[in-house]
């Protein structure tokens, strides 16, 4: 004779029925998270790889006009100021080799530059700090320069260059991020081979030779 069903059997088997369905539901879901948090983090650094793409274009072309400063007198007079401006949020310089005036300078996280035909008779970077500017740099950063001379007691730096007879030795670049502040900057080092200073009066070529002085 047959053993009947136990009546609690059926009860059992639906809660085992039950469990294995949650079961089945959270590995699901555990799934769909890993798959979303994966797509994420592919997402997070191809946007990193770009930013870092922009950042070494934009620092190449920074670097290529901090490297191609002129040192072009203002005036005849004895100890005259070079055609050079630094600041800590903006830098005005003469280019030797395109013979333009270039302002660069941190406009609201970006980093833009305006350059203009150096005329002669110029002595200053009005007119090409109002010029319409292109985005060297764009992004949440923040930007500030610093230049240094190498004295006999060593490097000293200062947050400003104008109004001076000759150029920096070494021109700084620190670029920080504003989205994550404990974060090192980002720093470019340049130091510019210089030719002696050369004056351009009126009418001058610009072209070196017999206007070096």
């Amino acid at each position: 004779m047959r053993k009947g069903r136990k009546s609690g059997d059926g009860g059992f088997a639906m809660l085992e029925a039950l469990v294995v369905l949650l079961l089945s539901t959270l590995i699901f879901q555990a799934l769909l998270l890993s798959a979303y948090l994966v797509t994420r983090s592919s997402a997070a650094a191809s946007r990193d790889a770009g930013s870092v793409e922009r950042l070494a274009t934009g620092l190449t072309a920074l670097r290529r006009d901090l490297s191609e400063v002129a040192a072009i007198k203002t005036s005849e007079r004895p100890g005259a100021p070079l055609l050079f401006y630094g600041g800590e949020r903006a830098i005005g310089l003469a280019t030797g080799s395109t013979d333009q005036l270039v302002w660069i300078s941190a406009r609201s996280g970006d980093l833009v530059r305006s350059a203009i035909a150096r005329l002669p008779s110029a002595t200053g970077f009005e007119k090409v700090s109002a010029a319409p500017p292109t985005a060297l740099l764009q992004g949440a950063w923040d930007y500030r320069f610093s230049f240094a001379q190498n004295t006999g007691k060593g490097i000293v730096w200062s947050s400003s260059w104008f109004d001076r007879p000759r150029l920096p030795d070494i021109i700084r670049l620190q670029i920080w991020s504003k989205s994550d502040a404990r974060r090192a900057p980002l720093t470019l080092v340049v130091s510019p081979h210089v030719d002696p200073p050369r004056l351009c009066p009126e009418g001058a070529s610009c072209e070196g030779g017999a206007d070096a002085t």
